[in-house]
């Protein structure tokens, strides 16, 4: 039985004093803060610019609530997701170095088991992506309490599911990571290949088989991923959004981790050190 204790504190001492990782999660928490801070100004700037626009008027003379609960939540969930990157390189490189090392050797030679030490690295996903809720809901709540005009505890709690949601983009997200490292292998060669599928490959294929050839891509990983948390700014255009967590998303979501995972295990169990 696997001792989720053991190998998570197992991880814990292999990263602790590792500078690299450390640098990493810590820019992946400045770019989160700053962004946070640094979006509303921009807007305010941005529509100062733009006052003579008959359109922008109102949002001129009453401020874009892009801070204001209820909107906070989807709206700072969603603007998070451009930063789910980083981690993912965290997640690539805990994986490669255990080849690059050998240390994943030593550790089935000392009696850790493939399952377990799968296991081990699943867990570093779930405290990262813990952790990435987490700083959500602090920063939405620091935020929200420092420019929502209404602060009543309903409004702050409505829709704060997307908190929620944003965790399982990431832990998602990093599941596609974690097999594409042990599928490669190699750091650098793991993060051009990840990135190039994800913010290049897929997305112009999809885009390609959605608008010309008709298809509906929402099963493709990527997209899938992304569909968990819609873009919520249509609506101060008027337009239609969704405001609300599908379960189909979430359901296709959680099943891509589920392949990715198994995957991980499959090249895990069949390739020997």
């Amino acid at each position: 039985m696997i001792n989720i204790r053991k190998i998570t504190m197992l991880e814990y001492y292999k990263f602790r004093h590792y500078r690299p990782f450390l640098v990493i999660l810590g820019l992946y928490v400045f770019c989160f803060i700053l962004s946070g801070f640094s979006i509303k100004s921009l807007l305010d700037w941005f529509l100062e610019k733009q006052k003579d626009d008959a359109f922008l008027k109102h949002f001129v003379e009453t401020g874009l609530p892009l801070f204001d609960f209820v909107d906070i939540w989807q709206n700072l969930a969603w603007l998070a997701t451009a930063f789910k990157w980083i981690p993912a390189f965290v997640v690539i490189i805990s994986v490669t170095l255990e080849y690059s090392q050998k240390t994943i050797k030593q550790n089935i030679i000392d009696g850790l088991s493939k399952k377990e030490f799968l296991a081990s690295k699943v867990a570093l996903i779930m405290i990262i992506s813990l952790g990435s809720a987490l700083l959500l809901l602090l920063l939405g709540l620091f935020l929200g309490l420092l420019y929502s005009p209404i602060k009543g505890l309903p409004y702050i709690l409505e829709h704060i599911e997307f908190v929620a949601a944003y965790g399982l983009e990431v832990f998602v997200f990093l599941c596609m990571a974690l097999f594409f490292a042990f599928w490669i292998q190699k750091s650098g060669v793991t993060i051009i290949l990840f990135l190039l599928y994800t913010a290049c490959i897929e997305p112009i294929t999809t885009a390609i088989l959605h608008y010309d050839c008709k298809w509906e891509v929402w099963y493709f990983p990527v997209e899938a991923i992304n569909l968990i948390i819609r873009v919520p700014f249509q609506k101060y255009a008027l337009s239609f959004v969704h405001d609300t967590i599908e379960y189909r998303d979430v359901l296709v979501a959680l099943g891509w981790a589920g392949v990715f995972i198994g995957l991980s295990y499959l090249i895990l169990k069949r390739r020997d050190f």
